[in-house]
């Protein structure tokens, strides 16, 4: 597919956006092309929530040879005495 829907995340707002892409003259780099939106907190929320329900650590390996480690854990609501 030429446009597909891309995922990015924005160093300088800090935000994760969605929307249709090209690919650049760089590998592995894409453009958006049309209108992106802002899907920060709806892929935080399935990202955790996958992360609760496989219940193991997803490591992401960085290029300069660092590793980012994911896991989510479930806090249940403090009841009161």
């Amino acid at each position: 597919m030429n446009n597909p829907i891309t995922v990015g995340f924005s160093g300088l707002t800090k935000r994760i956006f969605a929307g249709r892409s090209k690919a650049t003259k760089t590998d592995g780099v894409r453009h958006f092309t049309g209108e992106k939106f802002d899907v920060t907190d709806g892929a935080i929320f399935a990202v955790a929530s996958l992360m609760v329900a496989r219940d193991d650590i997803l490591i992401i390996p960085l290029h300069n040879g660092d590793e980012i480690h994911l896991r989510a854990d479930i806090k249940e609501k403090r009841r009161a005495s």
